[in-house]
């Protein structure tokens, strides 16, 4: 084993006693573990095309969860694996609620929704037009905040299942091993939806390519 492999393993050991001590009221090991690891559970939800709001709100909903479920956590399973299959199904959680709700308010408002539509359009107009006026004053933005902002579409519009390996791999770095753990799926299909999704962001990024 090569000494970034044994470095790995150590931070992944010492997340292990930190979860367990703080299931044992160790307040500040849960400190050490959330001040390590808030930043990729935030960016996992930020990328599912969430709001700052929304993804701050299920980050504080996957840490709590973590705290109400402290003392069921074991060892066998390392603290990431359990950290992200909490955030997972948040994020599944969510999204399913928001298509619940999004049902309904169209089955509610469909009238409305006809009945605005013209002026909606009218005022979508306007507001693109302004945009495309101020886009020409902006010429000198940055390659790489367009590049950001690509990525960021092309995440989006990811399917589900691709969208979810991607961001665990390539935001969260976990292994296709960890990702079917976390997922609950064959290896082999992660691995599928792993390359599918590889295929699909290089051909929506490929007019960035040098």
């Amino acid at each position: 084993m090569d000494a970034k492999a044994q470095e790995k393993l150590s931070r992944q050991q010492l997340d292990q006693t930190l979860m367990l001590a703080y299931a044992k009221g160790d307040a500040a090991a849960f400190d050490l573990l959330y001040g390590k690891h808030k930043v990729a559970v935030y960016r996992f939800f930020i990328r599912q095309n969430l709001t700052t709001a929304v993804a701050e709100e299920l980050c504080q909903e996957t840490w709590f969860k973590l705290i109400n479920n402290r003392t069921s956590y074991q060892a066998n399973a390392l603290f990431t694996t359990y950290l992200f299959t909490i955030a997972r199904r948040i994020a599944i959680d969510h999204a399913q609620k928001k298509s619940v709700l999004y049902e309904k308010q169209q089955s509610e408002n469909t009238v409305d929704r006809l009945d605005n539509l013209d002026s909606a359009n009218q005022e979508s107009n306007k507001t693109q037009q302004t945009e495309e006026n101020n886009h020409s004053t902006q010429l000198d933005a940055t390659a790489n905040q367009a590049l950001a902002s690509a990525l960021k579409e092309q995440i989006a519009a990811l399917p589900f299942e691709q969208r979810e390996v991607f961001l665990l791999k390539q935001e969260a770095g976990f292994s296709i091993d960890d990702i079917a753990r976390i997922t609950c799926q064959n290896r082999e299909k992660v691995k599928s939806c792993w390359r599918y999704a590889l295929q699909k962001m290089r051909k929506g990024l490929s007019f960035y390519d040098n």
